[in-house]
């Protein structure tokens, strides 16, 4: 389905998009797969086959860009992880870095899709990730959104085609069916369904290993080496219950994957005659 562009985000990665082609030369490992129910654009498994990866440090902040092509994010499929606190993770604050620990993937503390109220959160996370595929999906500016946790079907998957849709319970609801588009319907339920099964929950988890220092004078190879592994559900914060009360909106795609590149830096851009 097509989520909500989240105008922040967006704005953001724009931006970040331009500068990353020349910043980076590019070249690393990496592998991103899952499946993914997009309509009128993809439906089933996914495999990025991603040849072209790339940073950019920013006040303390790293956007890595794990890509399909050298072409600018405007024209090509792809994923832009966010990292709002470098220093955090690689432990230059003074506390332990937290390599090789599990963190929540969502979107950005104060960033929220239309008609969704933004919900306080002391302890959000830091790490963000969005899929993009303006190769595969042109005329859609298809754009979705790892978040925290979401709903999964029966058989603990995101497949509507293996487990169906979640059947969403919201209070003062009762079970969603799905209607021609794939999206919930919720039958009113008067004084709703308390006792009703929820569905499983996915959570969106990213582990790094390495991350570059931010220095784009470094020259210590193992400052500049960016290593990690992620399992990211995605959704669209749209089909939450109303309020945030309830469960979380019902997946529509998962993904895993690596990334193992080091960042170089390239010529500088030349954005005007």
């Amino acid at each position: 389905m097509r989520l909500a562009t989240l105008t922040a985000v967006a704005s953001f990665l724009a931006i970040g998009g331009a500068s990353l082609a020349s910043c980076s030369l590019g070249e690393g490992q990496g592998s991103l797969t899952g499946t993914l129910d997009v309509a009128d654009c993809w439906s089933g498994p996914f495999n990025l086959q991603p040849n072209f990866f790339a940073a950019v440090p920013y006040n303390n902040t790293l956007e890595l860009r794990i890509q399909k092509g050298d072409d600018y994010e405007t024209f090509s499929d792809g994923a832009e992880i966010l990292i709002d606190n470098l220093s955090e993770i690689r432990g230059t604050s003074g506390a332990p870095n937290l390599y090789g620990q599990p963190m929540l993937v969502s979107i950005p503390a104060g960033v929220a899709a239309p008609g969704v109220p933004i919900a306080a959160n002391a302890d959000p996370s830091i790490v963000h990730l969005t899929l993009y595929l303006n190769h595969t999906c042109p005329t859609q500016d298809v754009a979705l959104y790892a978040l925290e946790s979401v709903s999964l079907n029966s058989e603990g998957g995101c497949n509507p085609r293996d487990g169906g849709e979640p059947q969403i319970v919201c209070p003062g609801a009762g079970l969603g069916i799905a209607d021609d588009a794939g999206l919930p319907v919720l039958e009113d339920a008067g004084s709703g369904e308390a006792g009703a099964p929820q569905p499983p929950i996915g959570h969106s988890t990213m582990t790094f290993t390495s991350l570059f220092d931010g220095n784009e004078d470094e020259v210590a190879a193992a400052a500049r080496l960016n290593q990690g592994t992620f399992q990211v559900y995605l959704a669209d914060p749209r089909e939450a219950c109303p309020g945030g009360a309830g469960p979380p909106p019902p997946c529509r795609g998962s993904l895993q994957g690596t990334f193992n590149f080091y960042f170089e830096r390239g010529q500088g851009a030349q954005p005007f005659p």
